[in-house]
C-alpha cells in the first residue's frame, strides 16, 4: 500500500520547517551573545526557556486550535508566522529602537516559537491520518524526514555564514527554507480525511485535561525523570557553543560540529532500534540517558591529555574539537536509545481511551529539560568554565544530570513493578 500524497506534502513541508531552524539553532545563543551583546544568561534564556518553551508547551494547545480550524490553515498561518519571525531577528540591527535590541528578539523568537508550535501537532496529525494502518512506518519516515532537514538546514548555514556572516543566517536561510514549506502548503497540501468517529475536543476540555495528566503522580514522576535526558541534550544547542568558542576555537564553525547529530542518527536510526527494539522501554531510556552522559564526559580527555596539542594537520579540527565532535556523536547515540522509546511508553501506560490525551504531552519534558537545562548550561559555563577557568567540572556537572534522570528512571520503574514497565516492550 503506497502512502498518499498529502502524506510526502506534508512531509515536505517538515522537511523545509526543520531546515529552517536547523540553519539557525547552532547560532542563535552565539548570535545574540556575540553579534547582539547579550549576556550570554540572557541568551540562553531566551533560546533555550523561552524559544523551547514555547515550541513544546503550547502544542498541548495549539493542536487543539489546529484540529478545530483544520491542519491547513493552521499550516499556512505557522509557516507565514516563522517567515515573519526568522526575518525579524535578522534584521535586530535595523528594528532596534530605544529600547534597544531585546523587543525585536524577543518578538522574533516568540513568533517563531508559536509557529513551530502549530506545526508539530499539523505535521504529526496528517502522518497519523494519512498513514493510517502503517502509521509506525510512517512515523519512522517522518523521523528520518527530521533530520535529513537538520543536516540540510546546516550545510546551507555553513556556505551562507562563512562570506556573510551570522545575521544572514536568519536573514536569508532561514527565511528561505520557511517560505518555501508556506508555498508547498499553499500550492500542495490538502486537508487529510478525518476519522469521523474521532469528536475533537474543544479549547476548554484541552486545559481541563492539563490537570487531568497532571493529576497523575506516576505519570508526573516519570516526566521529571525523563527529563534530566533532555536537561542534557540541549547543551548541545546552549552551553556546546559557547565551549566551542571560548575553550576549543574562537572561529568555531559550530554547525558542522553539531551536524554530527543528525548524520548519525539517520545513517544508523534503523540499526539501533533493531539491536535494541526488545529491550524494556524505561531500560533503553536509562542506557540512551548513560550513553549521552558518558560522551559528554570524553570532553575532558583533551583537558588532561591534549593540553597543548596543536590541529591535527593544517586546517584540522583542534584535538580538543575531534572530542567535542564524537560527544555530540554520543549524544546522538543515546537520542536514539531514549525518544522515540518515550512515546512508545507513553501511548502503552496511559490509561484506556486516554491515549491520546497523554500522548500530547509526549513533548512535556523536553520543555522541562529546556527550561531548566538551557539556564542551567549558562551557569556552569561562566561558573565553572569561565569563572573558576574549570571546564573539566562543566562536563562533570551535566553528566550528574544523566545520573539523577537514570536513578529517578530506575526508581520509578521499581514504583510501578516489572509488569507495567514491561509492557510497551519486549524482554530485557
Amino acid at each position: 500500500m503506497k502512502f498518499p500524497a498529502t502524506f510526502w506534502v506534508a512531509n515536505t513541508v517538515e522537511l523545509f520547517e526543520r531546515a529552517a531552524y536547523y540553519a539557525v539553532a547552532s547560532f542563535v545563543v552565539v548570535y545574540l551573545n556575540e553579534d547582539l551583546g547579550m549576556e550570554p544568561t540572557f541568551a540562553t534564556f531566551l533560546d533555550g526557556s523561552l524559544l523551547w518553551g514555547i515550541l513544546y508547551f503550547l502544542p498541548v494547545l495549539s493542536g487543539t486550535l489546529a484540529d478545530l480550524v483544520g491542519f491547513r490553515r493552521s499550516l499556512a498561518f505557522a509557516m507565514a508566522v516563522l517567515v515573519g519571525g526568522y526575518a525579524v531577528l535578522g534584521s535586530v540591527p535595523a528594528l532596534a529602537g530605544a529600547g534597544g535590541v531585546v523587543v525585536p528578539v524577543v518578538a522574533g523568537i516568540v513568533l517563531v516559537g508559536i509557529g513551530g508550535s502549530f506545526v508539530k501537532p499539523c505535521i504529526a496529525g496528517t502522518v497519523q491520518r494519512a498513514a493510517a494502518a502503517r502509521a509506525t512506518i510512517g512515523f519512522s519516515i517522518f523521523y528520518m524526514v527530521i533530520n535529513v532537514g537538520s543536516v540540510g538546514g546546516r550545510v546551507a548555514s555553513y556556505f551562507v555564514r562563512t562570506p556573510y556572516g551570522i545575521p544572514a543566517l536568519f536573514r536569508w536561510v532561514a527565511t528561505a527554507f520557511a517560505v518555501a514549506g508556506l508555498l508547498v502548503v499553499l500550492l500542495a497540501y490538502r486537508e487529510p480525511p478525518a476519522d469521523p468517529s474521532r469528536r475533537r475536543r474543544t479549547l476548554g476540555e484541552a486545559v481541563v485535561g492539563i490537570f487531568t495528566v497532571l493529576g497523575n503522580a506516576r505519570f508526573v514522576f516519570f516526566l521529571v525523570a525523563i527529563s534530566g535526558f533532555w536537561c542534557m541534550y540541549v547543551q548541545i544547542y546552549n552551553l556546546v557553543p559557547l565551549y566551542l568558542r571560548r575553550f576549543v576555537d574562537p572561529d568555531a564553525a559550530v554547525e558542522i560540529y553539531t551536524l554530527a547529530n543528525p548524520v548519525i542518527i539517520v545513517l544508523f536510526q534503523v540499526l539501533v532500534t533493531r539491536l535494541a527494539g526488545r529491550w524494556r522501554p524505561v531500560r533503553s531510556m536509562m542506557v540512551g540517558t548513560a550513553v549521552a552522559a558518558a560522551g559528554y564526559l570524553l570532553n575532558i580527555v583533551p583537558l588532561v591529555a591534549f593540553r597543548d596539542a596543536p590541529p591535527l594537520l593544517d586546517g584540522a579540527l583542534p584535538v580538543a574539537g575531534l572530542f567535542m565532535a564524537a560527544a555530540i556523536g554520543a549524544v546522538a547515540v543515546g537520542e536514539m536509545l531514549a525518544a522515540p522509546r518515550i512515546y512508545e511508553y507513553i501511548g502503552a501506560i496511559a490509561p484506556k481511551g486516554q491515549e491520546g490525551l497523554f500522548l500530547g504531552y509526549a513533548n512535556l519534558p523536553m520543555a522541562v529539560g529546556t527550561i531548566v537545562g538551557a539556564p542551567l548550561g549558562d551557569w556552569l559555563f561562566a561558573e565553572l568554565g569561565v569563572g573558576r577557568d574549570d571546564p573539566a567540572s562543566v562536563w562533570v556537572a551535566v553528566a550528574a544530570l544523566g545520573v539523577a534522570s537514570i536513578a529517578g528512571l530506575a526508581v520509578y520503574e521499581r514504583m510501578i513493578g516489572t509488569g507495567r514497565a514491561t509492557a510497551a516492550g519486549g524482554e530485557a
